[in-house]
């Protein structure tokens, strides 16, 4: 695998000074007990910290403002990239301003990785920690929210990409859809369902090579028994295969290794359409 660097894009925000990052998430609390069903209980605080093998584990979550206990929501989960966090994925992903209060949107913190200096990542093995953390992160939403469980999605950026990626390939029987940004494909076997994917991918990225986001691609063709045509689709200059079981959509853009500016709206769209 290539190395997964935001550096660029971190040292772009502080240079135009755009640090101060908002959290629309709860108070953790030390009551992580479920009190019965979810749907139609009053919204209680909700931790924000879950201890996973003996590890504090933290994310950032957004419930929309307007949130109806007595109404089911799409869950998002949202991933970063290599040397960032759950607040930076919340400010440059920029979904949540096109969701509004229309889903509920979990950004997980990744833990330091000795293979990158210490920098944040994502342990990308279906048996790892990171796995067990989405399951214990999965259950701990659905017990607390009003969750439609036909329509939860995964995106992310650079590492974050590889993440939904494999997500979707060995969880898929949890996900509706997927919308890796600048990722690469699966490595640890067969994916187990067809998942709907939204991919984008960049003809000047030098970090994660455009061929690694082509393989991905080809991972959901194959899965989601997809026919070699294609035709147009919004945002351009996205692609829809012909014939699939699940949609796989392909955005190839100018780019390098940047979020791009079709990302949000085409993220969100996808899965309003799933």
């Amino acid at each position: 695998m290539s190395v997964l660097r935001q550096r660029s894009w971190i040292l772009l925000i502080v240079a135009l000074g755009l640090g101060g990052l908002s959290c629309d998430a709860s108070s953790p609390t030390d009551d992580d007990d479920a009190v019965g069903d979810p749907c139609g209980a009053e919204v209680p605080d909700i931790a924000t910290t879950l201890d996973v093998d003996g590890v504090s584990r933290r994310f950032v979550l957004h419930i929309p403002d307007a949130y109806d206990p007595h109404q089911s929501y799409p869950l998002i989960f949202a991933w970063h990239g290599l040397g960032g966090d759950g607040e930076l994925a919340q400010w440059y992903f920029g979904i949540e301003e096109l969701a509004g209060d229309d889903a509920i949107i979990a950004y997980p913190d990744a833990l330091p990785l000795e293979a990158y200096s210490g920098e944040t990542g994502w342990e990308l093995d279906p048996a790892g920690y990171d796995f067990r953390f989405f399951d214990a992160l999965y259950d701990h939403l659905q017990a607390h929210l009003c969750i439609q469980e036909d329509r939860v999605f995964s995106t992310g950026h650079s590492f974050g990409g590889f993440m939904s990626h494999s997500l979707g390939c060995y969880r898929g029987g949890r996900f509706n859809a997927i919308a890796p940004v600048a990722g690469g494909p699966p490595y640890y076997g067969p994916c187990t369902h067809a998942v709907a994917a939204w991919i984008t991918h960049g003809t000047e990225d030098d970090t994660v090579l455009l061929v690694q986001g082509e393989q991905s691609r080809d991972t959901w063709l194959l899965q989601n028994e997809c026919e070699p045509s294609t035709a147009p689709t919004q945002p351009e200059p996205c692609v829809a295969y012909d014939g699939c079981s699940r949609d796989v959509h392909w955005c190839q853009h100018d780019g390098g290794h940047e979020w791009p500016d079709l990302a949000a709206a085409g993220i969100w769209e996808f899965f309003q359409s799933q």
